[in-house]
């Protein structure tokens, strides 16, 4: 028997049903690996608090599907809630946002809701608290426990060491929620399997403007980065402030001339360099809060510099629009009114079309006839909801 589950078995032979525990539910399936136990042994709170689950409606369902077990139990259980807020979960995971499961971001997550389960514990005067965290075998039990200890010392309270998933755990887990027909997910909770992520790239006047507003038009929710990059150049935004510092010849009685910016930046490289390293990690920060906030089963986000900026580490599928480049010199002069000079200038701050076809996952030919685009946008869409239906 290992050292957790001796602590444990020690602490629980000495209660006798006086003490208070708070026990912190990911979820139903998880907190039914061990309840009825504690529930003999302890006067048991159940705090669901998990900012990390998406969308809210799974985050809801998770919460309906604990108080349904607990009432199926016959157990006097009080269920404590927060309000839902993933800010907390995104602030806690920072720059590890939108990675895969496991790793940094997974071990941020868990100690962010241990260590407010903790707080919890002192501020409402309970005697334990512990997590049904440890009741899966995706998570390692000993790391959780560090979690709490170094918790409970932080807080000035105690905590419940457990490995919940021992001594039959997951056969609990199994029979109870087959027996209760309790809502089991397939995913821990901030990448749902049911969500594609789709990033869509592509030269000056490709035409990904129009293929991400097809993608809209079937049912994606959409993202642009340029627009969210005007956003957070407003006057006032913080991002703001900092071009001016950066670029104060670009200022006029104390605000900012896009024009001149954009004529500075793209005759001298260095000094784009500089605005991208201002820009792009407010870009990128704001871009994947948007995409992982989404409750759409399939989110297409349209931005030019896909790959120069990091923005696709945390796309399911990138898509590369392509399109000649007489084709394109023709759309923006007519579009935007853009010069032949200004043209090339933007075009060797972006990757080569090679280069960018390389790193995509999908390549769509945009050679003007839009039947055809929309055709091409129908086919990826269909394709990866059947994707997320086969997940």
């Amino acid at each position: 028997m290992n050292k957790i589950v001796t602590e444990y078995e020690n602490i629980l032979s000495r209660q006798n049903g006086s003490a208070k525990l708070l026990l912190h539910v990911c979820c139903a399936p998880c907190m039914s690996a061990a309840v009825c136990e504690l529930a003999e042994k302890f006067s048991v709170t159940a705090y669901f608090y998990n900012p990390n689950i998406r969308p809210k409606a799974e985050y809801e369902k998770r919460l309906k599907n604990v108080r349904k077990l607990i009432k199926a139990l016959n157990l006097d259980i009080e269920v404590l809630t927060e309000d839902y807020d993933t800010r907390e979960y995104e602030t806690a995971v920072g720059e590890y946002l939108g990675g895969k499961e496991g790793g940094d971001k997974c071990r941020l997550c868990t100690a962010m809701r241990i260590d407010r389960t903790a707080r919890k514990c002192a501020e409402l005067g309970y005697d334990y608290f512990t997590t049904t965290l440890t009741s899966s075998p995706l998570k390692n039990a000993e790391e959780l426990n560090a979690f709490m200890r170094a918790a409970a010392e932080k807080y000035g309270v105690k905590y419940l060491p457990s490995d919940f998933k021992k001594k039959s755990g997951n056969l609990r887990i199994k029979n109870f929620c087959e027996k209760f027909d309790i809502y089991r997910q397939r995913y821990c909770g901030c990448t749902p399997a049911n969500r594609l992520i789709a990033a869509v790239t592509g030269g000056i006047a490709s035409g990904k403007s129009a293929f991400t507003g097809m993608l809209g038009a079937l049912g994606a929710y959409t993202i642009d980065a340029d627009k969210i990059t005007r956003e957070l150049q407003r006057e006032g935004e913080s991002v703001c402030e900092a071009i001016k510092t950066a670029f104060p010849e670009c200022v006029t009685d104390g605000v900012l001339d896009r024009t001149a910016l954009k004529k500075r930046v793209f005759a001298d490289e260095k000094a784009l360099r500089l605005l991208e390293s201002i820009v792009h990690p407010a870009v990128k920060a704001e871009i994947k809060r948007r995409a992982l906030a989404s409750e759409s089963a399939i989110t297409a986000v349209e931005v030019p510099l896909l790959f120069e900026s990091g923005c696709s580490s945390f796309a399911d599928v990138t898509v590369n629009v392509r399109a000649s480049e007489a084709l394109r010199r023709s759309r923006a002069a007519e579009r935007d009114g853009l010069s032949g000079e200004m043209f090339d200038r933007i075009k060797s701050a972006q990757l080569s079309d090679e280069e960018r076809e390389r790193l995509s996952d999908v390549t769509v030919i945009n050679d003007g006839d839009k039947a055809s685009l929309a055709l091409a946008a129908k086919e990826l869409y269909n394709g990866w909801l059947k994707r997320i239906k086969q997940a």
